[in-house]
């Protein structure tokens, strides 16, 4: 079903270029009418690989310190729980009812069905024009819960293709109207303003969240060149350099904090995966609850001994392995050393996924350390049975695209079919490489180790 009074421009094809032409006008022409400060500009941006899309780009030299955004909060669309929604003048139709039907729905939905009345003049004049050029195509929406129901399982990971379905499945109960696709094979009304909103949103402050205009647009770098802050004071969000700049170079931001996100959290928020992503993670089954009765089962019947649980239900100590045996294992002081320091990302995002005892005095009986890795290590044996390409397939497929010259944003690829390939491709090297370490562990140090 159409949602009636929606009009969106989809630009496809030969029409992506001017669709980004578009975006940089509009982008310039809203900056210099509402904002005191801007010294950035929206113009393309690549990576030199499969990556296309438009960043935020400095028109003059800055210092650290320095404002190059000033983005007034009467901009915003705006969720604050101690002083209730914020937005510039307007109807807001759409929003307006959601509020009615549901006075407890969430900041994101509010914010989403806030999108929605943009693209069809239900807001005001800003509004229409930035929804319409400068925020996402359909198409071009790469998180999960955006992606058809074909392309869910091309992520070969269940965990993240379930939490996309559970989502979609979500929003369509919510507003059935809103439930029809925008264009052929793209997201749904609200699929559209929803991933708009989780993967461009801002928490300001403790239960601010805000879209701001403008600054959504700024790419994400583990070290960024600037940072954003609320001036509550000037009322307005400022996107201020954190080092010394010169014309040219991208304004970043962390999308992520110190801490980083996991690649399974990225990619569902963002829908893009960094490479050589330290604060990836797996997840084990065995390692909660539930898994590590089945351990504790298992080692009743025979298969092991009872206390092979990882963490026993009755509140036992967790199994943790030695991580001096893990070294030996590896066979040299430069393999853990790169895996330690970072150089190999997947090995130290491996190492990270296990339970090791910070003290060798806490770690656990060999029999219980050697039972816990076999059990680890059958849990990603069997999802890599399961996947149907392998990691030297996913590689040469992104190898091939790459030497076609194809891309996403305009490059003549799906762009979400890029990000889905590498989603996978990084997920089965960490696997591989955590799949490794667990055997080594379990054969013991090579002949002749410390």
């Amino acid at each position: 079903m159409c949602h009636s009074g929606i009009a969106l421009v989809i630009q496809i094809g030969n029409a992506a270029a001017a669709a980004a032409t578009e975006a940089e006008a509009a982008f310039a022409d809203l900056a210099a009418a509402h904002c005191s400060t801007c010294a950035v500009a929206l113009q393309p941006w690549s990576d030199g690989s499969l990556h296309r899309g438009s960043g935020l780009f400095l028109t003059a030299a800055a210092s650290q310190g320095d404002v190059v955004l000033r983005v007034p909060t009467s901009l915003c669309l705006a969720v604050d729980y101690a002083a209730g929604l914020r937005l510039p003048p307007g109807a807001w139709p759409r929003l307006q009812r959601g509020v009615q039907k549901d006075a407890a729905l969430p900041w994101d939905i509010l914010l989403a069905l806030a999108l929605l009345d943009s693209l069809s003049g239900g807001g005001d004049a800003f509004w229409e024009r930035y929804s319409n050029a400068v925020l996402p195509q359909p198409l071009d929406l790469t998180l999960p819960l955006c992606l058809p129901p074909r392309l869910l399982p091309q992520l070969q990971h269940a965990a993240i293709a379930a939490g996309a379905a559970a989502q979609q499945e979500r929003l369509a109960g919510l507003f059935p109207g809103l439930g029809g696709s925008m264009s052929e094979d793209g997201p749904t009304w609200l699929q559209w303003g929803f991933g708009c909103v989780r993967s461009r949103a801002f928490r300001l402050a403790d239960e601010h969240f805000a879209f701001v205009p403008l600054l959504d647009v700024a790419n994400h770098a583990a070290d960024p060149s600037c940072d954003f802050r609320l001036n509550a004071g000037e009322g307005c969000v400022e996107l201020v350099a954190v080092k010394d700049l010169q014309p040219g170079q991208e304004a970043t931001i962390s999308y992520t904090g110190p801490a980083g996100m996991t690649n399974q959290r990225l990619m569902a928020q963002y829908g893009f995966v960094p490479g050589g992503n330290l604060a990836d993670r797996l997840q084990f089954a065995a390692l909660d609850g539930a898994g590590a009765a089945g351990i504790a089962e298992a080692g009743a019947a025979g298969r092991g001994s009872a206390g092979d649980a990882a963490m026993a239900d009755d509140g036992a100590q967790a199994v943790l392995m030695s991580l001096d045996r893990m070294q030996a294992c590896m066979g040299s002081d430069q393999r853990m050393a790169s895996a330690m320091g970072g150089r190999d990302p997947f090995a130290y995002a491996a190492l990270k996924s296990l339970p090791f005892a910070a003290d060798e005095a806490a770690a656990a009986p060999l029999g219980r350390q050697l039972s816990l890795a076999e059990h680890l290590h059958a849990e990603l044996e069997a999802e890599a049975a399961a996947w149907p390409t392998s990691l030297a397939q996913d590689g040469a497929v992104l190898q091939g695209w790459q030497e076609q010259g194809l891309g996403g944003g305009g490059g003549g690829l799906d762009a979400r079919m890029v990000a889905v390939v590498e989603y996978r491709l990084r997920r089965k090297a960490l696997v591989a490489t955590c799949r490794q370490l667990l055997l080594d562990f379990m054969e013991g140090p090579p002949p002749g180790a410390a």
